[in-house]
């Protein structure tokens, strides 16, 4: 899916850095500093939840878009989903797998913008 995914994002331009587990993460973004980030929130090591967490409550990190991929978003919006984990999470924004390609884009469109018209201001 990571493979698929990156394919798609970078048929639209945008580069695309892959790791598959959540201290290659966190190691990435020190180094690059992204401009977006798409996170899993089952990931060996550390997991998603728990970076997206330590990301936003970070300011050298906070203002850096996530955009956090799972299968259990559906389950969680009845619940617990937005107020607990949204507010333990405070992801930028959620998609559920599996993936719609097209809403995929849409969404790293979308917060690109916000992000550049915070930059803006």
């Amino acid at each position: 899916m990571v493979e698929a995914l990156k394919i798609i994002l970078e048929g639209k331009s945008y580069r695309v850095e892959v790791t598959f587990d959540g201290k290659q993460g966190i190691n990435a973004i020190k180094e690059e500093k992204p401009d977006l980030i798409i996170l899993d929130l089952l990931l060996p090591g550390e997991d998603g939840a728990t970076i997206c967490h330590n990301l936003k409550s970070n300011p050298q990190y906070k203002d850096i878009p996530v955009l956090v991929l799972t299968a259990l978003a559906r389950e969680m919006k009845g619940r617990i989903f937005p107020t607990m984990t949204k507010k333990y999470l405070e992801a930028d924004e959620y998609l559920d797998k599996p993936i719609n390609p097209q809403e995929l884009v849409e969404k790293v469109g979308e917060l690109l913008q916000e992000k550049q018209g915070k930059a803006d201001e």
